[in-house]
């Protein structure tokens, strides 16, 4: 009787595995976008974040760029699928020497120098019902062990789909699984059963080629994230300047006595940020590594509770049907980089927190506000920031129905704060008389979070020509959160002098500044433009350049161009 050995009988199993836990993953995937169903890469993403000091986030996010949680993403996929792959080995490993434990022990009566490797018939078919055994066990397994290990809670009890939905989703995922792991397994054995059977010689020189295969396969993803990384090191460097701090800080004064805004005409530039960014090209960044969700207005509502006297609920339509309030606002994103991309400006409409907070008659003790959106995220603010009458729950931007992907359908907005705090896909406002720390702070970042005061060059280019003996405009934005601009100083020689640039008049004091300078270089050569800028209340924009992490980031915003 021909017999496989416990390696044959674990390679089996792993391929089966793994092609069923391909497709088991896909499933999962879908169930999550159609019906809301877990996503445990989602889960287990957010565990790993939690686990890692802010400060190594934001060089992971330095180094690999706004793509660094897709590649998490791709990371936890690959490793659910081999998860998946080793089970099937491991299982089908277990089932060859218990079902057919009687024949294992004639087989070692055998005079056979290798029967101690042998343990199974060539060909064994498994029942469907083996492959639901390993479901269940599976399914066990996560609920009660996994994701009570990322703070989910058993069966996924505190994630914001439920307990029911989490123990149905993922007993569907698991009967995929099974299912298929049976089909595949009982197909991989009768093509192998209809093999001849390999030499020992053969068999050895083909286990060496898989180690060879392997081992190199693990030099070339080496090599190949090591050339990554000197790639960006590379256009990091060759996309930005720098200037001696030591210089910038020379005569340096934190305050100084508000300056009269030097406001004027600015002329329409290319590459210069439009006033309002339309909501397209308005940033988005969200904690979720695969989707952000889609939520149905139909079936969503929004509860006041907490540490008041009066909580209730509100539907989309009760909500809409509240007085609302208008307002020009910009963001930015705690993780923006001096001189990057995460800040953006838009109408805003909405109702006001504090309209909120005064029906449902806060308790005297009460010391911040909690929010909590449907994909699992909290963030807090102190109650009298809560207050104030520029905190909304936004409806709308720029004219339309507040869009999806920025958090359909009511988001938070809290000026002179960063964006993390301004809670997408809203679905609950507690008050609390306690502190409490949201998803960015149990992960290292700052909890007051004010922005930082902060300057961009949009135009000339980085690297970019400029004409000699030929007008060029520098231009590009200044902000600082709730506390407008006053002036933006450009410098041309490395901050050696210093010119006042234009400002065009905000659209309201919770908004980024446009600024412009005309400048006609006269000589050939390099330049090192540098730009800082001074708030509302005299505050100077700090040149001590610090990273995002984690309270925002500082410095100058410094290019390089050249004038040919």
């Amino acid at each position: 009787m021909k017999t496989t050995t416990k390696k044959q009988q674990f390679n089996t199993g792993f391929l089966a595995g793994l092609g069923a836990g391909i497709v088991a993953t896909g499933f999962m995937l879908i169930l999550n976008q159609a019906l809301g169903g877990i996503s445990l890469p989602e889960v287990f993403g957010s565990f790993l974040t939690a686990l890692m000091p802010a400060s190594m986030f934001d060089y992971l996010h330095q180094l690999i760029g706004g793509d660094a949680k897709h590649y998490l993403f791709y990371g936890i996929i690959v490793g659910q699928c081999l998860v998946f792959a080793l089970s099937g080995g491991l299982y089908n490993l277990y089932l060859a020497r218990v079902v057919h434990v009687a024949a294992v022990k004639a087989f070692y009566k055998s005079e056979k120098p290798q029967a101690d490797m042998e343990v199974a018939p060539a060909g064994r078919q498994l029942q469907l019902y083996q492959g639901l055994i390993l479901a269940f066990i599976l399914w066990l397994l996560v609920g009660f062990v996994l994701l009570p290990l990322t703070s989910a809670g058993i069966f996924g009890v505190d994630l914001a789909i439920g307990l029911n939905n989490t123990l149905v989703s993922l007993a569907a995922v698991g009967m995929v699984y099974g299912l298929l792991f049976v089909s595949i397994q009982n197909w991989l054995a009768t093509r192998g059963h209809k093999r001849k059977a390999a030499q020992d010689g053969e068999e050895a020189e083909s286990g060496l080629t898989r180690r060879t295969v392997i081992t190199r396969g693990l030099i070339i993803a080496g090599v190949g994230l090591l050339g990554f990384g000197a790639w960006r090191f590379i256009t990091q460097g060759v996309s930005s300047a720098t200037a001696p701090v030591s210089k910038l800080i020379q005569n340096y004064k934190n305050k100084i006595v508000p300056p009269v805004p030097n406001y004027g005409e600015i002329h329409p530039t290319r590459f210069l940020s439009p006033e309002v960014t339309s909501n397209d090209q308005y940033y988005v960044v969200s904690k979720n590594l695969f989707s952000d969700p889609t939520v149905n207005s139909s079936g969503w509502h929004l509860t006041v509770d907490g540490y008041v006297d009066k909580p209730f609920t509100l539907s989309y339509q009760e909500l809409l049907a509240l007085p609302m309030q208008q307002q020009y606002e910009s963001m930015m994103c705690i993780s923006n980089e001096v001189g990057g991309q995460y800040m953006s400006n838009a109408l805003w409409e909405g109702v006001r927190l504090k309209d909120l907070l005064e029906r449902a008659e806060v308790k005297t003790g009460a010391v911040k506000v909690v929010f909590y959106a449907v994909d699992d995220y909290s963030d807090s603010i102190h109650l009298d920031k809560a207050l104030e009458p520029t905190t909304l729950l936004a409806v709308r931007m720029n004219g339309a129905t507040l869009p999806q992907g920025h958090g359909f359908p009511v988001r938070m907005l809290v000026p002179g704060i960063y964006g993390m705090k301004h809670c997408k896909w809203l679905t609950r406002i507690q008050v609390v008389s306690q502190d409490y720390q949201g998803y960015w702070q149990e992960r290292g970042w700052s909890d007051p979070a004010p922005i930082r005061l902060t300057s961009r060059i949009d135009t000339p280019l980085v690297g970019s020509s400029v004409p000699v003996n030929r007008l060029t405009y520098v231009g590009g934005v200044a902000f600082s959160g709730n506390k407008g601009i006053s002036e933006v100083d450009i410098s041309l020689d490395g901050g050696n002098s210093w010119q006042l640039a234009t400002l065009k008049r905000p659209l309201s004091t919770l908004t980024w500044v446009l600024w412009e300078y005309p400048w006609l270089p006269t000589s050939r050569g390099f330049y090192t433009l540098i730009v800082r800028a001074v708030d509302m209340e005299g505050n100077v924009q700090d040149p001590n350049v610090e990273p995002p992490a984690p309270d925002g980031s500082s410095g100058y915003h410094t290019i390089d161009v050249s004038v040919v």
